[in-house]
């Protein structure tokens, strides 16, 4: 795999990183770093149902090889300045750690070179490198910092459940995932109330007009190791969630009965358990459950103005999204109907003067078409639960047609469980 590298000039080897990132290395060369640390993330697999490739697995590697990076994780998602010296440092370590060829349920235990193939030589490696930091050097990490970015943005953002039941109401679907946090809470005191709230909006709107609409909540339950804090705060989110549902049945009001109706035939929750499904058992066409439970943020909103108003550099673990698939314009194909979707992030944000906090939404670009299959797919296997007559025979959403064949037992080969709600809540 020679190239020009070899006499200085490292544009032949970029040609051959262009197959995996589309960023310029000369004219965006932050981004291009950025990029080249998703694709590698990409190519880790999985082990447990979880991204090998993690930042902690990513950190691991960098310590074991004597080249640490404080505040990693802010920096791989374009929230802080990337220094020219940790460009340098983790283009290296992607490029010489591309191909994972160690065993499926390997960790780092072993040497990290006899668990990869590089991309280039050696040498090639270290021209890039040494590109890369130049150019940073040059032109500086960024154009902008994205936070100079999000000030243009107003950050009050939309009430949270006046933006869902508009969304809803043109809608079909409704998906709720929450990647970070699954309800948001303003007050304790009000904990029951805005879920209350926002279901009883959507159930109005629905009864309006009779439309065959469906919920969809999409949640992770976590590893369920009592000495892994991400897996303790994973299944009391699964359990709030529950206990909120339990209060919309068990509480009295004039409209419990006929709300709590609508919502059992309405509703299919989407649990991720990595204690089943088989995920290191091959499946074609590749599907990544990591696109369904948004348990990474998507390259495309990291380092956003909307994303980065939102949940800033300090909120991550609040990352909250609806998604809405609607009919589009063009919805009367002849092999089926034509759908699109708009995603929204929620936080709590402040909304008025006196300084509250409040649930507000912001929509988000497409996350890519990889987001669109898994949310396709996911879909496809909601209408099947429910059971409901006059689902779409043929599917298309946002220009890509989804195989409906196997929905269901794809999703469960990643360890997806599709409970009904009544199953829910006994889980």
């Amino acid at each position: 795999m020679s190239s020009s590298l070899a006499h200085g000039n490292p544009m032949d080897s970029f040609g051959i990183i262009a197959e995996h990132v589309s960023a310029s290395a000369a004219d965006e060369p932050a981004q291009f770093v950025l990029d080249l640390a998703h694709r590698w993330k990409e190519r880790g697999g999985t082990v447990a149902g979880k991204p090998r490739h993690s930042d902690r697995y990513l950190d691991g590697l960098l310590r074991d090889l004597g080249t640490p990076i404080k505040s990693l994780t802010p920096k791989l998602v374009g929230r802080t300045h990337l220094k020219p010296a940790d460009a340098g440092v983790l283009v290296r370590l992607f490029l010489s750690h591309w191909d994972y060829v160690g065993h499926s349920s390997g960790g780092i235990a072993a040497r990290s070179a006899d668990l990869y193939r590089p991309m280039l030589p050696d040498q090639e490696i270290e021209r890039v490198c040494d590109y890369i930091v130049d150019r940073i050097s040059t032109v500086g990490p960024e154009s902008r910092n994205g936070a100079e970015r999000a000030i243009e943005l107003s950050p009050s953002g939309q009430d949270t459940i006046d933006l869902i039941a508009t969304e809803f109401k043109r809608s079909s679907t409704l998906f709720s995932i929450g990647a970070g946090q699954t309800v948001l809470v303003a007050r304790p005191e009000s904990a029951l109330i805005g879920f209350r709230d926002v279901v009883t909006r959507l159930w109005r709107v629905d009864e309006a007009d009779r439309q065959e609409r469906i919920l969809i909540w999409i949640l992770d339950l976590g590893r369920q190791d009592f000495d892994d804090p991400e897996s303790r705060l994973r299944f009391m989110n699964v359990e709030a969630l529950i206990s909120r549902f339990k209060a919309m049945k068990r509480f009295k009001e004039s409209v419990a009965e006929a709300r709590w109706n609508w919502l059992q035939s309405k509703t299919v929750i989407v649990l991720h358990d990595t204690h089943g499904g088989r995920p290191d058992v091959p499946w074609l066409p590749t599907f990544d459950p990591n696109h369904v439970l948004f348990s990474a943020i998507p390259p495309r909103w990291a380092g956003s103005p909307e994303f980065l108003a939102l949940y800033g550099a300090e909120r991550l673990h609040e990352t909250n999204y609806t998604i809405f698939l609607r009919k589009s314009a063009e919805s009367s194909l002849e092999d089926g109907e034509n759908y699109e979707l708009r995603y929204f992030g929620h936080a709590l944000l402040k909304s008025d003067e006196k300084g509250g906090r409040h649930p507000r939404g912001l929509q988000l670009n497409a996350p890519g078409r990889s987001y669109t299959e898994a949310l396709g797919t996911v879909f496809v296997a909601a209408t099947h639960i429910l059971g409901l007559p006059n689902a779409p025979v043929g599917l298309t959403i946002d220009g890509m047609k989804i195989n409906r064949a196997h929905a269901v037992e794809k999703l469960r080969h990643h360890g997806f469980l599709l409970l009904r709600l009544d199953e829910f809540m006994r889980f």
